[in-house]
């Protein structure tokens, strides 16, 4: 069987990681034959030096060669077809119509959290608070019209018989009953194989990470990870880290993101300085910089908190949360929506919630979470993450839509 994966691939992105991860799950099963079709940006998107003309030739160009495959899966990102969302839907539109057998991943549903419902001011409120009415028009047209694009989207999806993956039951749910979508199913992100998991031991990552930056092995090490970015609430764990005794250290696994570095935007660093040097924490905050995957596995993997003290964003899932279930020895995490609804698949036993912004809980967790959770976590607790998802792919990609 030969599947084709078009997605973002080759750079430095979340959807690009999980192509790479889908990818190799997949190449692992007996007669199966992957190949990825990148979306370059410089292809696509006006911001990076495309035309429209170009990007039309691309996208047809790329249909042609979709309609040799037995079946073809599409990682969607909206950002990664165009720069704007209604050119983006027409693109995406063509490639799922190059195919017969086509599967639509989207790792962004913005209709669960915004009606594609457009309602307008009552004229009472004109005529009465006009300056407040006009705010709440704009405002609401602001959110209402991308969610009335990707209606316009699942529609099509509908109306074509187009298989959907999302990465929660929440929005699977969403997308039946408030869509009228059937041919929609939810699996959460995975990135580790058995045998994977295996080469990342807590105890021989955790040392390695005490040698190399000599660290004390009476140390509390506390991870954080991810790009640069007020959603992380890397604030948060700094607050909370200030109130905690000097055995514990924080360290921020974290570089700029692509578009920060091209405005040389430093803020989020700048500020993260100052707020650490304002609770007298600087000595204890540890900037580790923008690793590569192993790098990454091995500090989730090694040290002994891993904290995910993210605000609410509207994500459907996050990479993060996934790769630190499956890896690290303690995981401590806010209770926003992507993360709580990850954690209802029922991958991992152990972990702690606790509300966005609420470092006393935070503190109170950490310090507590070996008695809340008695049974000492294990890396590799008999779920083989990878095989699971390239199992359910593949079962997908085979099925004839309804």
């Amino acid at each position: 069987m030969r599947i084709a994966i078009v997605s973002t691939y080759g750079i430095e992105c979340g959807i690009a990681r999980f192509t790479d991860v889908l990818k190799n799950g997949l190449s692992k099963v007996p007669e199966i034959e992957v190949e990825v079709f990148d979306l370059p940006p410089h292809e696509l998107k006006r911001s990076f030096g495309a035309t429209k003309a170009g990007a039309n030739v691309f996208i047809e160009s790329l249909c042609k060669k979709l309609r040799g495959f037995d079946a073809v899966s599409v990682q969607c990102e909206y950002s990664i077809f165009a720069d704007t969302l209604t050119d983006s839907v027409e693109r995406l539109k063509k490639v799922l119509l190059a195919n017969g057998n086509t599967t639509l991943t989207l790792h962004t549903v913005i209709s669960r959290s915004t009606s594609s419902d457009f309602n307008r001011p009552p004229i009472v409120q004109w005529l009465s608070h006009p300056r407040r009415a006009l705010s709440n028009f704009l405002s609401n047209r602001q959110h209402t019209i991308p969610a009335i694009v990707e209606a316009d989207l699942l529609g099509f999806c509908k109306d074509k018989k187009i298989k959907l993956i999302v990465h929660t039951k929440t929005t699977r749910d969403i997308l039946k009953y408030r869509f009228k979508i059937d041919n929609v199913d939810c699996h959460p992100l995975c990135y580790n194989s058995a045998e994977s998991l295996s080469g990342f031991n807590h105890d021989s990552c955790r040392a390695e990470i005490i040698a190399r930056y000599k660290f004390e092995y009476t140390d509390k090490l506390i991870g954080v990870f991810g790009f640069f970015g007020h959603y992380k609430g890397f604030d948060y764990a700094i607050r909370g880290l200030s109130r905690m005794g000097d055995e514990y250290k924080l360290l921020i696994y974290s570089g700029l993101h692509p578009n920060s570095i091209r405005h040389s935007d430093t803020s989020q660093i700048d500020s993260l300085v100052e707020l650490a040097k304002k609770l007298n924490v600087l000595d204890k905050v540890f900037f580790m910089g923008s690793v590569d995957d192993v790098s990454l596995y091995k500090a989730i993997a090694g040290v002994d908190y891993c904290w995910l003290p993210y605000r609410e964003v509207g994500q459907e899932a996050s990479a993060i949360c996934s790769e630190v279930a499956e890896l690290s020895r303690r995981m401590i995490i806010s209770r926003n929506f992507a993360f709580s609804d990850y954690m209802n698949f029922g991958l991992r036993e152990d972990y702690e919630f606790f509300e966005i912004g609420n470092i006393e809980e935070l503190k109170f967790k950490t310090h507590l979470y070996d008695t809340l959770n008695p049974k000492e976590h294990d890396v590799s607790p008999g779920i083989d993450f990878l095989s699971k998802q390239s199992s359910f792919y593949l079962e997908n990609l085979k099925r004839t839509p309804v």
